[in-house]
Formats: C-alpha cells, structure tokens, sequence
C-alpha cells in the first residue's frame, strides 16, 4: 500500500476505536469531512461497508469487525518495517567486516574498540576474521571486508582505493629463552647483542611490518638476522623461544602472553616501534564504520599515551 492508503488504514482503526467521526477526527487532528471522504474511499477501494452510520451513532459492520485485526496488524508491521529503514540508516543495524592480524588481538585497544562498539551498536553484527596483512589488504581490495588493522613502521603504501589512519605506537621488546645470559641482565638490551642469536620470525610472505623492521633494525646494528625458525602465529613464536629454537622481537602488547621458560626484555633506541594502523575503504564511510573509526580514534589515543 502506499502512503495514502495506510493513512486510510489508521484513519479506520482511530474511528473503530471512537465510534464517533467528531472525536476520531479530533485524535488524528484533521476535519471531519476530509475523515469521512477517507473512509468512503477505503470502503469503495474494499468493495465492503466497514460502519453503519446514523444520526445518533457509529457502529462497525461485520466487515468492519473482521478487517480491524488485519488493519492494526499491517499498521504495525509498517511502522516496524519504517524503523528498521531508519534504524539501518543511522547505522543501529547491518553488518560490519572486520579483519586483524593475530598480534593486532592482544594489544589493548583491539578488544576493548570492540566491546565498546558491540555495546554502542548491539544489533549491528560484527564480523571478525583473523587474516595476514597481506590476506587483510586483499580482502579490503576485493571488497570484502570493511575495516583492516596492520602493523607497520611506517604509513604503508596502499591503492588510492584505500585509506589509513594510525592509531598507536608501541616497543618491540626481545623474548628470551629464560636461561640465557642476556635474560638475566637488567636494562635495557641493544639490538647488536643478538647478533650471534638464531631468530624465530614470521614469514616474510605474511605481509606484517614487523617483518621488515626486524631486518632493518638487525642490519643498523651491524649485522643480518640469522633464521633458525618461521611461525605465523605470535603464540607460536614465544612458544617456540621457550623451546630454545632461538631469540625473537615482538611488539610489546605480546608480553600478556604468558610461556613458561621465556623472558621479555625492553630494546634500546627510537627506532624499536612498531605502529598499528587501521585501513578503511576510501570515499564516505557508512555509520557503521564512521562509529568504529570515531572509538577506534578515542581507544588508540589513550593506549598511545600510556606507552
């Protein structure tokens, strides 16, 4: 039906509620010649008498009584249908694509940005997956995700389809097995004093930052990083530190996670940072995304300061 013909609707609905076009017409604040023109347009438009009216009273006929339920029932379902168009408009509803790297999910801001934004927005699902930064930039490309985090030191050079906003900074710290000497001296540790050490290291194909910035620090100080062994889970690579397969540098919001047998010691230098940044699709942002952006902004801040 269109605008018209649900006005009709709710005009029958006040009336059978009144039996009297006086104090119906008054509730829907009109006149009551328009109100009676309406419904005689209703009933020709029904094939069917919905009042009997007389001088004196108002009174629904039987057509009138078996078509009140349908018409309060179908009102109501346009005003659901209205709100949700509305609710989806302000970005209350819908679906958000979200990808991150595995180290990206034990920094701080990450899970608090999405509890505040599940509390923000309950009904708007959100859709996380755990890719590389480099499956996360591909599925930003080809349009199936929305929001990426990556870690790199530097502003990373993406398509001009894509935009990025840094959110944070944080240290690299050098994970140890527990028994090694360099563990057990206090202090800052110089990048240089590693460079006997086997590293346990993500694979340069995976995309991250941190890749390329472990190198770069390795070979300012003098020498290039020895492979003993690649992982692509963060977990893995502290894991296999305790294991003893070598020595690795990881961002610092990685020390949450708790192994057996490994040490965390902070690096010296300016250049030991790492920075998260968050990749969004160039061009107007839907509420949805404008919201994360606005928390994640909020949420970064404050995770920078404390660094």
């Amino acid at each position: 039906m269109d605008i018209m013909d649900l006005r009709r609707i709710r005009y029958f609905i006040v009336l059978s509620e009144e039996l009297h076009f006086g104090r119906a017409a008054q509730r829907l604040n009109i006149a009551q010649p328009p109100l009676s023109q309406q419904i005689r347009v209703l009933e020709d438009e029904l094939g069917a008498r919905l009042f009997e009216r007389t001088n004196r009273r108002v009174e629904l006929t039987a057509a009138g009584k078996a078509l009140l339920p349908e018409a309060r029932t179908l009102l109501a379902q346009a005003e659901r249908t209205g709100e949700v168009a509305r609710r989806a408009q302000r970005g209350e509803l819908g679906e958000l694509r979200v990808g991150f790297t595995g180290s990206s999910a034990f920094s701080s801001v990450i899970p608090k940005l999405i509890f505040e934004f599940r509390r923000r927005l309950p009904e708007v699902h959100l859709r996380l997956e755990e890719l590389t930064t480099q499956q996360q930039l591909t599925a930003m490309l080809e349009r199936r995700m929305e929001v990426a985090f990556v870690r790199d030191t530097a502003r990373p050079d993406l398509p001009p389809t894509l935009q990025v906003i840094r959110l944070f900074e944080d240290a690299l710290v050098a994970v140890l097995p527990a028994r090694h000497p360099l563990a057990l001296q206090g202090g800052a540790l110089a990048v240089g004093a590693l460079k006997d050490e086997g590293f346990v290291m993500y694979p340069r194909e995976s995309g991250t930052g941190v890749y390329d910035q472990i190198v770069a620090l390795c070979q300012q100080a003098g020498f290039t990083p020895q492979l003993a062994q690649e992982a692509r889970e963060s977990p893995t690579i502290i894991g296999l530190v305790a294991a003893g397969l070598g020595v690795a540098l990881v961002p610092t919001s990685l020390r949450s996670i708790k192994v057996d047998g490994v040490a965390y010691r902070p690096l010296r230098g300016k250049g030991a940072r790492s920075a998260m940044w968050m990749v969004l699709r160039a061009g107007e942002l839907s509420p949805q995304e404008a919201l994360f952006v606005t928390l994640a902004k909020e949420i970064g801040a404050g995770a920078s300061e404390e660094t």
